[in-house]
């Protein structure tokens, strides 16, 4: 993986976990469509996550950072 798909991983990593361990505001068809992306950056393929999903997503890694949110795990 390059930096660039190193970096979206960890986002999409964080986004799970927050969802997970943070506030809940995935569906489950949205967490399968951002774990569809983890599999196709592991595995070199492209895939474009769905506009709604990355919205919120973005919407809530801003949060995160914002007030330095860290995994229990």
């Amino acid at each position: 993986m390059t930096e660039n798909y190193e970096d979206r991983f960890l986002q999409l990593t964080v986004a799970l976990q927050y969802d997970s361990y943070g506030e809940k505001y995935l569906t489950d068809f949205d967490r399968m469509f951002i774990h569809q992306n983890r599999s196709a950056l592991l595995n070199n393929k492209d895939y474009k996550l769905p506009e709604n999903v990355e919205e919120k997503m973005k919407t809530k890694l801003i949060y995160i950072t914002k007030y330095s949110w860290v995994s229990p795990f």
